[in-house]
C-alpha cells in the first residue's frame, strides 16, 4: 500500500512495493493505484484514511512513511465479510522478507477504533503535517467504507423571503428599490459619508443613476424612505450602540424600548448628530431587539441564527395581505374573507392566504459525517467547508407559489383540552423513540405534541390530495408547519412549490386555494385519511415508520417524498385528524 498527496492532477501510479512482483525483492511496471475502501472518520466531520498502524498495534515512528525496508500488505482472503481482508505489516531481512504482524479486519466497521482523531480533512487539503493542519479534534475514529450512505450528510436550510419595509405610505416602485441588495448597500455608504448620518437628496440620486438609471422614482423621497427604515442597520451594527439598546431593552419593565430611551442611547453614541427623531427610530429597533431576544433563547450555540425566529417573521408575513405597504417582487400575499368559505374551512380554520409570490433561499451551511444531524458548534462547522469564517454561503434562489392556512385558535384549543390527553397518551411511545434517536445522534430534541403532530399530519394530507386536484407532483410539493405555544402562538401549515426559473410555477395550486375549491380539496383529503388500504394494522399501529416514530401513518395513507416533508416522514397519526376506530370522536376534524 502507498498514500497519495490530496488533489493530485493525475492519478497515482505504483512503481512497486519490495517483494509485489513476479520475484521477490525487485521492483514491478508502474501500474494504476487504486484507493483501498476503508477510510476514518470521526463525528466532528473529519475524515482520514484507515490508521492501518494503530490497527496492527505497531510504532508509528518505526512505520511511518519514508520507510523503504517495511510495508503494509492488504490481503483478501476471498470472504465477503470484514474477516476475509487481512493487512499484513512486512520487512525486509538479511535473510528475506519476514512477516511481523496479521490482523483481520472483523470487527472494524462501525465501531470506535482506539484511536483519537487529528483533524484531517481532505475536502481543504488539511492533513498530514502541514502548516494549516491546526490543533487535533481528539473524537474517536469510527471505520466506515469510502462509499458508505453515512460519510456525508449536507445540512442546507431554507427560509421564505420576508420584506424588511413594510410601509403603507411609501409608494411601490421605492419599496422595490429597497429589496435590491446592492443598491441599500450603497445608500448606507451614501449615509455614512454624510456629517448628520442622513442619506441626502443628491445622495440618493447618485445611487440611482448609477444603480437604477432607467428609475423614475423621486430622489427625495427615496432618501425619506432610507432615513425611516434603513438606517436602523447602521446603529444595530455598532458593537457598543446595539450592547446599550439591548441592556435598556433587558432593564425595561415591558422588556421594549421608549423615545426617551432610544433618544438618550442615541445622543451618547458616535451618532449623537443624527438629525432622525426618536420617534422613528422606536418601532424598528423595538423589532430588532425582539429578534435578538428570539436569537439568545432559542440559540444552543450549533447554528447562527433562530430556526423559531425565521418562522415567526415568515408566520407574521403570511398574516398580512401583501398590498398593505410591502414589496411585490419576491412575495405577494392575498386572502378572501373567511365567511366566504364553506363550513369545512371556516370552522376549523380563521385564514387562508394565497401565495401568488415566494421566494426561497436554500443554503448550504455544512455537512456531518456518521450521523445525520450532530451537535457541531459554528466554529468546527466552519472549519469543514472553509480556511477560514466568511460572510457567505453557497445557496440558491427558487420561486414559487404555495396556500397557507392558519387553524382557528379557538377551535384548536378546544380540541386539545376535550381530547389532547387522549393523543398525548397514544404519542408516548413516540416520543420515547424520538428522545432514544436523539441520544444516540447526541441532538436535542423536545416532545412532540398533539397539536404538532395534526398540523403535520393535514400537511400531507393535504399534499396527497393537491397531487389529484391540481397537477403537482407530490415530490413538487413541500411543506412548512408553523406550531408554537409560546409568544407569538403559531399554528398554520404553508404547503408551497417553488421551481428554479424565473417565471415561477404554473399558478394551479394558488388557484386551488379559492373559495370553492379548497373545501372540497380539505373534505376529500379528510375522507381519504379515514381509511388506508392497510387498516386495522395501519390505524392500531403502535409504531412504525422510520425509527417507529409514526403511529397511523404509512406509504399507502400518509407518507410523502422525503423532498417534500421537514420531518423526515416521522411524527406522523391519522388519529389526530379522523380519530381511531373505537374514539372515532377525538379527531380534530371528526368532534
Amino acid at each position: 500500500m502507498a498514500e497519495a498527496r490530496y488533489h493530485d492532477r493525475q492519478s497515482p501510479f505504483c512503481d512497486g512495493p519490495i517483494g509485489s512482483g513476479g520475484q521477490k525483492g525487485t521492483s514491478h511496471k508502474r501500474r494504476k493505484m487504486v484507493q483501498v475502501r476503508f477510510i476514518a472518520a470521526c463525528r466532528d466531520g473529519h475524515m482520514r484514511d484507515f490508521p492501518w498502524v494503530e490497527w496492527l498495534g505497531l510504532d508509528r515512528d518505526e512505520w511511518g512513511r519514508g520507510r523503504s525496508d517495511r510495508w503494509l500488505r492488504l490481503l483478501s482472503t476471498g470472504s465477503a465479510s470484514a474477516a476475509g481482508i487481512v493487512v499484513v505489516a512486512e520487512r525486509q531481512d538479511v535473510s528475506g522478507i519476514v512477516e511481523i504482524k496479521r490482523r483481520s479486519l472483523s470487527g472494524a466497521l462501525g465501531l470506535d477504533l482506539g484511536v483519537k482523531c487529528d483533524s484531517q480533512n481532505p475536502a481543504l487539503g488539511i492533513g498530514h503535517g502541514g502548516d494549516d493542519d491546526g490543533e487535533a479534534c481528539g473524537t474517536p475514529l469510527q471505520a466506515v467504507l469510502r462509499g458508505a450512505s453515512n460519510l456525508y450528510f449536507a445540512d442546507v436550510r431554507s427560509a421564505i423571503y420576508v420584506p424588511e419595509v413594510i410601509d403603507a405610505t411609501i409608494p411601490q416602485d421605492v419599496l422595490d428599490l429597497l429589496d435590491d441588495h446592492a443598491l441599500k448597500q450603497d445608500l448606507l455608504a451614501g449615509a455614512l459619508a454624510s456629517d448628520t448620518g442622513q442619506l441626502t437628496k443628491r445622495s440618493a440620486g447618485l445611487v440611482l443613476k448609477k444603480r437604477r438609471p432607467e428609475s423614475q422614482v423621486d430622489p427625495a423621497v427615496l432618501a425619506d424612505a432610507v432615513n425611516k427604515h434603513i438606517l436602523i442597520e447602521i446603529l444595530t451594527q455598532d458593537r457598543y450602540t446595539a450592547t446599550a439598546l439591548m441592556q435598556q431593552a433587558q432593564i425595561a419593565i415591558d422588556g421594549t424600548l421608549s423615545e426617551q430611551v432610544v433618544a438618550s442611547v442615541v445622543a451618547a453614541s458616535s451618532f449623537h448628530d443624527w438629525a432622525i427623531m426618536a420617534s422613528v427610530l422606536v418601532e424598528p429597533l423595538n423589532k430588532w431587539v425582539q429578534a435578538r431576544k428570539n436569537n439568545e433563547s432559542d440559540s444552543d450555540g450549533t447554528i447562527d441564527a433562530s430556526e423559531g425566529t425565521f418562522r415567526s417573521e415568515e408566520y407574521a408575513a403570511f398574516n398580512r395581505d401583501g398590498q398593505e405597504g410591502s414589496p411585490k417582487v419576491n412575495l405577494l400575499v392575498r386572502s378572501y374573507p373567511i365567511a366566504e368559505y364553506e363550513d369545512v374551512v371556516r370552522t376549523r380554520f380563521s385564514r387562508v392566504a394565497l401565495l401568488d409570490k415566494l421566494r426561497e433561499t436554500r443554503a448550504f451551511v455544512g455537512f456531518s459525517r456518521l450521523l445525520a444531524a450532530p451537535v457541531i458548534d459554528t466554529d468546527k462547522r466552519w472549519g469543514l467547508i472553509s480556511r477560514q469564517k466568511m460572510n457567505w454561503l453557497p445557496a440558491v434562489v427558487v420561486r414559487g407559489e404555495g396556500i397557507f392556512l392558519v387553524f382557528d385558535a379557538g377551535h384548536l384549543d378546544v380540541w386539545d383540552k376535550q381530547h389532547g390527553e387522549f393523543h398525548r397518551q397514544r404519542l408516548l411511545s413516540v416520543n420515547r423513540n424520538l428522545h432514544e434517536q436523539a441520544h444516540r445522534r447526541q441532538v436535542h430534541v423536545v416532545d412532540t405534541t398533539p397539536k404538532f403532530v395534526m398540523l403535520h399530519t393535514f400537511a400531507h394530507a393535504l399534499i396527497n390530495q393537491l397531487t389529484f386536484d391540481c397537477g403537482y407532483g407530490s415530490s413538487s410539493l413541500r411543506e412548512r408547519i408553523y406550531c408554537s405555544d409560546e409568544d407569538p402562538r403559531m399554528h398554520g401549515v404553508l404547503i408551497y412549490t417553488a421551481a428554479g426559473d424565473a417565471e415561477g410555477t404554473m399558478g394551479g395550486l394558488v388557484q386551488m386555494g379559492m373559495p370553492g375549491l379548497l373545501e372540497r380539496t380539505v373534505a376529500r383529503a379528510i375522507d381519504r385519511a379515514r381509511w388506508c388500504s392497510t387498516d386495522p394494522i395501519c390505524i392500531e399501529s403502535p409504531g412504525q415508520g422510520p425509527n417507529n416514530c409514526n403511529l397511523a401513518a404509512c406509504h399507502a395513507c400518509s407518507l410523502l417524498p422525503e423532498t417534500s416533508c421537514e420531518q423526515q416522514n416521522r411524527l406522523l397519526d391519522r388519529a389526530t385528524l379522523v380519530g381511531t376506530l373505537d374514539r372515532p370522536d377525538t379527531g380534530f376534524f371528526s368532534f
